[in-house]
């Protein structure tokens, strides 16, 4: 073997640390963030879990009420079916439900008079997330691994890296391609740590699928697999001590946010550093290797060769992500002051809707609202988030519908659980209407809504940018100034005096809230 090929776990280990504490506050603090975010949706497996342990266990405020345990294992032992299923994998399942999302529990038993009222929503919250977090969300999200290590080995090479670059392998529909790999490995890797020793030795010589796939989303599992056996041959052993050379920052784990702050972004960034080493070898098969940016030195080596940060500009063959199939030219970007103006505006006449149906019915004036102001914060804040979000589907109406009632449906559903939750009181309830979801939303507000949203993007939204236009800037900045300024107030008020409350607003379940909200 040559000097060129030896690995020096030492000079690895200096760059590393190199790429990752001194760079700047700014990458540090992205990589830190990236960490935390993969860590609290449980990605990726690292030490950085202590702390959304702490977070969890710090929002749970304590254990959970045996009360509610008994309660909601007992509505679930009792759904249809549930109860079709086996006596002993009913028992088991339920248990693994309630016992392993148990934080919601704690969450939701926060306030008493809702858990007592909601029995059959606090029991649908747990089944929700057994379904998406057990089953859909480890199988999906683990893929995302892949762009946690992209992102690794881009920051090695250059200053700042965006964030979405996360994505990039993903980019051109490559999804589906990445999903099968990742699926194939980690059901390989799962098979073979049942025989324990042939699971250590395959850990080594498959320890960079992940990371080629990063770099060429379109190789097969086969062509990832045996890539990787060729890169690590002869360095087994060297992967192994270095991984144990880095075995002290676990001991220092118990030191508050070390492990989000030191640990995990150091055992990422040695990883890629090894894979670069181990991808320049001159006896391996490189018509995998796509990237050709990847064959520069490390960002801190340029630097110390005397070239200038701003000169260090790298592209790469994978793109940001993109939409496909979409609109969203410059008629439809909208300024800042723009969306002030639209969340006033659809907050206003919200309001008007409200009170006039109140007026119609009742024959009373109300100030419909959980805010003493004249408006409805849940209209423009929909109204306004449609035109953000979804402006760019107007040319798929079939998508642009659809996406507008989930859109929205989250919205209104999240509105109303804050409202009885936090405040105890209901200002809406669908529970006589028909395809109704706990009476906070139903199908014929979605769809309301639905049109509502076409009416915005097609005709509100434009014809209030060209209103601001014709007022002019100047202008608009005050007034959008003055609303700002008389919201905030509003806010304010209703934190001191507690929100809008009068005959037909709204229904307080109970004192509790004075306790709890």
């Amino acid at each position: 073997m040559n000097e060129q090929k030896v690995m020096r776990i030492g000079e690895l280990r200096k760059r590393n640390r190199r790429t990752i504490f001194t760079k700047g506050v700014k990458p540090y603090l992205v990589l830190i963030l990236i960490v935390f975010l993969f860590s609290f949706l449980e990605i990726s497996n690292s030490a950085a879990t202590n702390e959304i342990e702490y977070l969890d266990e710090y929002l749970g405020l304590g254990t959970v009420d045996a009360v509610d345990v008994e309660a909601v294992q007992d509505y679930i032992a009792g759904m249809p079916v549930i109860k079709a299923l086996p006596e002993g994998f009913v028992k088991s399942t339920v248990f693994h439900i309630v016992n392993d999302h148990s934080w919601i529990l704690k969450f939701l038993g926060r306030n008493r008079g809702y858990a007592e009222r909601n029995v059959g929503e606090m029991a649908g919250f747990l089944i929700a997330a057994f379904i998406l977090i057990d089953i859909i969300f480890y199988l999906l999200m683990k893929v995302f691994i892949v762009g946690l290590n992209r992102y690794f080995m881009e920051a090695r090479l250059q200053k700042n890296v965006k964030i979405r670059r996360i994505l990039a392998p993903f980019s051109d529909k490559r999804f589906t391609k990445v999903l099968k790999t990742t699926f194939c490995y980690y059901g390989v890797m799962f098979l073979w740590f049942l025989t324990i020793i042939g699971g250590i030795i395959k850990l080594f010589q498959y320890y960079f699928v992940l990371y080629i796939v990063a770099e060429n989303p379109d190789v097969t599992w086969k062509e990832a697999r045996d890539l990787s056996k060729e890169m690590t041959k002869g360095y087994k052993w060297k992967i192994f001590l270095m991984n144990m050379s880095y075995i002290y920052l676990g001991l220092l784990n118990f030191l508050p946010f070390f492990d989000l702050c030191v640990s995990t972004p150091t055992m990422n960034g040695i990883d890629a550093e090894m894979y670069f080493f181990l991808r320049n070898r001159d006896d391996i098969d490189r018509s995998l290797f796509i990237e050709d940016g990847f064959n520069e030195k490390a960002y801190v080596d340029r630097i110390a060769d005397g070239e200038r940060a701003e000169d260090i500009q790298l592209q790469y063959k994978l793109k940001d992500v993109s939409i496909k199939g979409t609109s969203f030219d410059e008629n439809d970007k909208y300024r800042i002051v723009e969306f002030i103006i639209m969340f006033f505006l659809f907050s206003f006449v919200g309001w008007l809707w409200e009170v006039g149906i109140h007026i119609y019915e009742d024959h009373a004036f109300v100030n419909r609202g959980t805010m003493y102001g004249p408006w409805l914060p849940i209209y423009g804040a929909g109204g306004a988030g449609i035109i953000v979000f979804l402006s760019r589907f107007k040319n798929n109406k079939p998508k642009l519908f659809v996406l507008t009632m989930v859109l929205c449906g989250i919205l209104e559903y999240a509105t109303s659980f804050y409202l009885e939750f936090f405040k105890n009181s209901k200002y809406w309830d669908y529970n006589d209407m028909f395809a109704n979801i706990n009476g906070r939303v139903c199908l014929a507000g979605l769809l309301a809504f639905a049109f509502g949203g076409f009416l915005g993007i097609y005709i509100l939204g434009p014809q209030i940018k060209r209103w601001v236009e014709k007022i002019g800037d100047k202008r608009t900045k005050i007034i959008c100034a003055v609303l700002v300024t008389a919201f905030v107030i509003d806010i304010i008020c209703c934190a001191i005096y507690g929100p809008n409350q009068g005959a037909g607003v709204g229904e307080k379940y109970s004192k509790l809230y004075m306790l709890f909200g």
